[in-house]
């Protein structure tokens, strides 16, 4: 008798163990000041620093409302990872630039994911190959 699995929960499951994974590399590694907002939005500057990033661009992207993005931008601020710069045609714009902290860490933080170990590597507590479901007939539950 096939087991009636709904995909949903075990996504849940799997990022759940991904992130905890993750955040655990990372804090092992000393770079642990930075959330995982705070790592979306420094990957998302680097990815794009040939560009003119402005706080409604990161708003757009991550699908946040105003005063998150300028407090998670102030905060990134006072740590050091990024700062503000008015733009010449308007004043009151002001582009979000990463610093060389922000970079390093972007860096640094691609370093630590290249060596985090595959699924089948890792033990028991973060093992996410439980989770995935690769039948036609799990697909079908969505």
């Amino acid at each position: 008798m096939k087991e009636d699995r709904k995909i949903g929960p075990e996504i849940h499951c799997t990022d759940l163990k991904l992130s905890r994974n993750l955040s655990a590399h990372v804090r092992k590694s000393g770079v642990d000041e930075v959330t995982m907002m705070h790592g979306w939005i420094i990957r998302y500057l680097y990815e794009n620093r040939e560009q003119d990033i402005f706080q409604k661009d990161i708003e757009q992207r991550f699908a946040v409302g105003r005063s998150t993005v300028t407090n998670l931008i102030q905060l990134m601020e006072k740590k050091g990872f990024v700062k503000r710069e008015s733009v010449k045609q308007d004043a009151r714009l002001k582009k979000v630039i990463l610093t060389e902290k922000g970079i390093a860490s972007q860096e640094s933080f691609e370093d630590i994911v290249e060596h985090i170990p595959e699924p089948d590597e890792m033990n028991e507590k973060t093992d996410t190959k439980n989770y995935t479901s690769s039948s036609k007939d799990d697909k079908n539950s969505l």
